[in-house]
């Protein structure tokens, strides 16, 4: 019996390493893990598309790869063409916009709240003696650093501007590579397991190209939905620089959990300097809020049905832990990066019940 328990504690031990090893390898090579897991996505998102051309052209796996890949960079490319130039104006104007912002009446009743907090917080530490040896007594300076930029914060993961542009070199070929290789490499990863093994192996791997085939390609339709009908909503109501916030809304839309706060905030902010009453903020609120609620009770379901079958709690903290580790990557890739664990884990017999608990 005590042979078994150190057996066991001697495992424990081993899985809390691991697992530890695992998460500071995925912090320290970020952009490594970042560049081939889009690719892998992007590559099974694509993967219908060249099954179809390679059926209708009977061009071959590779030429067939290749005329998708190629399609599907040209799509990408016009479609960040067409928001950067919708979105340079908004850019050349951001700093008189921030300006605005700060000059807005409503924003100014709250910086005056805050104030007359602060200063009453002051009073109440005045009152306080300070210890012996504090700064106060000493003279030294307590210095408060700011925090990062936003572009900080949305490319943490990727690095300086040099490994971005390193690492997106890199996606069209790993999808090309991954596209036309896909049946050597599902079949040498098979053949890394047991005989007795690679039948589950197969079903891991079918199980995975399905749900993350279905909710990619039904989670860009609902967000090209929800973009077009936000855009006409901003155009309608007058919002400046309507294509790329409308762009923009949509796509955040579609961030589980998280979507109707982000999808509302950048049409609220630039609204604020914009509108002077304040029913055109109630009608984009109104709508925008039931455009989401259209489509989290019927577009999803119908377009991505129950593909990755999280509960709440493990989205939610699959969100809060990778958008600290990976910044605005991190929200892409969280739920995409648990719900594989989770199809993995339920067909492991020693580990069902854990990939269960993660399901709704």
């Amino acid at each position: 019996m005590r042979r078994i328990s150190l057996s066991r504690t001697t495992g424990g031990s081993l899985v809390i390493l691991a697992v530890l090893g695992t998460i500071a390898l995925l912090y320290f090579a970020a952009s490594v893990f970042i560049t081939v897991l889009s690719s892998i996505l992007i590559a099974l998102a694509l993967e219908p598309f060249v099954q179809f051309v390679d059926r209708k052209a009977k061009a071959g796996r590779r030429a067939s790869s290749m005329v998708v890949g190629f399609l599907a960079i040209a799509l990408l490319y016009g479609l960040l063409y067409l928001v950067y130039r919708s979105a340079q104006q908004l850019f050349s104007d951001l700093p008189l916009l921030v300006e605005q912002i700060r000059n807005a009446p409503l924003v100014q009743d709250i910086i005056d709240r805050i104030y007359q907090v602060t200063e009453t917080l002051s009073e109440a530490g005045r009152s306080i003696t300070p210890p012996p040896g504090s700064a106060a007594e000493t003279g030294n300076e307590v210095v408060l650093r700011g925090g990062n930029s936003w572009p900080d914060v949305v490319f943490h993961g990727l690095g300086s501007v040099s490994t971005i542009v390193f690492s997106l070199s890199f996606i069209p070929f790993l999808v090309y590579f991954i596209l036309a290789e896909k049946e050597p490499l599902s079949r040498k990863t098979r053949e890394l397991f047991p005989a007795e093994q690679q039948e589950i192996a197969r079903s891991i791997i079918h199980d995975i190209e399905r749900m993350m085939q279905r909710f990619l390609i039904g989670n860009a339709i609902v967000a090209g939905i929800l973009s077009v009908v936000t855009t006409l909503l901003f155009l309608v109501v007058g919002l400046p620089y309507w294509v790329a916030l409308g762009i923009l809304s949509g796509i955040l839309s579609t961030i589980p959990y998280l979507g109707l706060p982000l999808a509302l905030l950048p049409a609220l902010v630039v609204g604020l300097v914009t509108f002077e009453s304040g029913v055109p903020i109630l009608v984009i609120i109104i709508i925008v809020s039931l455009i989401h609620l259209v489509a989290i009770n019927y577009l999803i379901p119908k377009l991505v049905g129950r593909g990755v079958r999280l509960n709440a709690v493990a989205a939610t903290v699959s969100i809060m832990f990778f958008g600290w580790m990976w910044g605005g990557m991190g929200l892409v890739l969280g739920i995409p990066i648990v719900a594989v664990t989770k199809c993995i884990l339920e067909n492991i017999p020693v580990t069902q019940h854990l990939g269960q608990w993660l399901g709704e």
